[in-house]
């Protein structure tokens, strides 16, 4: 089946989220500028998207490669009713909206546990959601994503990453996807706050990147086992070589070996 021309994207539409957008040429980071717009009062949905950022960044403050023409670096103030404990399994929600907007280009992602899309094991795209709370209320959530769009990737990640329009094979246009993206993604936060995460984890599992083998640390212990799904809390669950099962809520999770990443 050929893959689906741009009209794919006319539907959904995003109602809230970009209802007010900021269009930069550069910054140093967009999750900075958002975060600062946030504590300025901004309204929910606001929009900052940048064609460059001098320090981007992923989760645990790694470095998110931004050179001009190479992605797409927008950042999103979120005004929820979630309680401050709420917020970091909206990761999953905002990465199944991403899933979705990228698979309606035609390629086929999947999701790695928190955080990443791939495609045919490599990186494509990533969320980073941080919270702006007073004591244990919740003031503002800031969600960051990133999408490798088009052009060279640096050096040092052209084998571990890869572009829509490397992926897809065509050429991407980026405002229909920026749309799309919004329009899913404000879908998928929507349910999460209406429904929690037991509206999330089944359509997670559904675009989980499948025979992946991954290294947690668990109680500061190394772990090596197969990606099995997520439990009921949104917690990564890894498989070991006896068959047990083992939960993994925080920290990095580092694919040794992707059979497939398809679901």
């Amino acid at each position: 089946m050929s893959p689906p021309s741009a009209s794919y994207l006319i539907p959904p539409i995003a109602h809230w989220l970009g209802c007010h957008r900021i269009d930069l040429e550069d910054c140093s980071s967009t999750n900075d500028e958002a975060a600062r717009l946030a504590r300025a009062g901004a309204r929910h949905g606001t929009v900052v998207i940048a064609k460059t950022q001098s320090a981007g960044r992923g989760r645990d403050g790694r470095t998110w490669a931004s050179p001009p023409g190479l992605g797409l670096y927008l950042s999103a103030v979120i005004r929820s009713p979630l309680p401050l404990v709420e917020v970091p399994p909206m990761t999953l929600a905002i990465g199944i909206g991403l899933c979705d907007a990228i698979r309606a280009t035609g390629v086929q992602a999947s999701l790695k546990w928190p955080n990443d899309a791939l495609v045919d094991g490599k990186k494509l795209a990533g969320v980073l959601v941080e919270a702006q709370s007073q004591g244990p209320r919740l003031e503002a959530v800031v969600i960051g994503i990133g999408v490798n769009i088009a052009g060279d990737m640096p050096p040092e990640i052209a084998g571990i990453a890869t572009t829509l329009e490397q992926a897809s094979g065509k050429p991407i246009d980026r405002e229909a996807f920026i749309a799309a993206l919004l329009a899913y993604v404000e879908r998928w936060i929507d349910r999460y706050v209406a429904m929690g995460l037991e509206e999330i984890i089944p359509a997670w599992t559904e675009r989980m990147a499948v025979g992946l083998a991954a290294r947690a640390t668990i109680a500061g212990s190394s772990l090596i086992g197969e990606v099995a799904g997520l439990d009921d809390d949104g917690a990564l669950l890894l498989r070991d070589r006896d068959g047990a099962l083992h939960r993994v809520r925080t920290g990095d999770v580092e694919v040794i070996r992707a059979t497939s990443a398809t679901c």
